[in-house]
């Protein structure tokens, strides 16, 4: 029987299976019941019929799993997971399956990868990094650095006011944050990044990053940030990920 081993997997054409097998659930039944009442012990054996049945799903199974495994091998990830997406809506027992598609969406995810170092002394800097709504973007940060206020300061507390430039409301003193701006250059608000993070996109547009500290402050030191997840980055945009 069939068996998703090492799965490492591949999408010709399920949709014609599925065509035939709505052409056949159309059809009118009435007259085969009559027929099939007047041949007797002609009439075919269900056992038979259901043997056929699942000899037939196993060599299609087999040969979707042979596809998504080509296409794995070529880079295709996506294709090779909307395959193994197919074969799971036909045996959605088979917990091999589900577990090949997240670990191909965690292969495809990590291959999106930008690494750069901060100055905690500068205001916001690009990534270079694009950012579709409500997919994941993963953080990483090392590093650390010295920060000097020199601010004089009222009893309400720094300016939280314009985002560009003031201290950002809800995100920790000196902490690593993030800010998505779009295409008509609006901005999402400030979200903290830490040392490891994962947070889902608010919008779409390019990502931007700077340290939570009041303008004016005197930082010296280096942060060296990874950013993973589905993203999209210059060495990927052309494929369209």
């Amino acid at each position: 029987m069939f068996s998703v081993q090492n799965l490492r997997l591949p999408f010709p054409t399920a949709v014609s299976c599925l065509a035939a097998l709505l052409m056949v659930s159309a059809m009118p039944t009435t007259g085969w019941a009559q027929k099939s009442s007047s041949r007797g012990n002609r009439a075919p054996n269900v056992n038979l019929l259901d043997q056929k049945a699942a000899a037939a799903q196993e060599q299609f199974l087999n040969s979707q799993a042979e596809l998504a495994r080509e296409y794995e091998e070529i880079g295709e990830i996506e294709k090779a997971q909307s395959v193994l997406r197919t074969m799971l809506k036909l045996s959605p027992d088979l917990t091999q399956i589900r577990d090949k598609i997240e670990a191909l969406e965690e292969s495809r995810i990590a291959g999106n990868e930008v690494t750069m170092e901060i100055d905690p002394s500068r205001g916001w800097m690009p990534t270079n990094v694009a950012v579709q709504k409500d997919k994941i973007i993963r953080f990483e940060s090392t590093g650390e650095f010295r920060m000097l206020i020199n601010q004089t300061v009222t009893p309400s507390g720094f300016q939280t006011e314009d985002v560009k430039t003031d201290l950002a409301a809800g995100v920790p003193l000196g902490a690593l944050m993030g800010l998505i701006v779009d295409g008509k250059g609006k901005s999402g608000d400030p979200f903290a990044v830490g040392q490891k993070s994962e947070v889902k996109a608010s919008q779409e547009g390019q990502l931007f990053v700077r340290v939570n500290v009041p303008p004016g402050s005197k930082c010296t030191g280096k942060i060296r940030l990874q950013i993973t997840g589905d993203i999209i980055t210059r060495g990927n945009a052309s494929s369209g990920r």
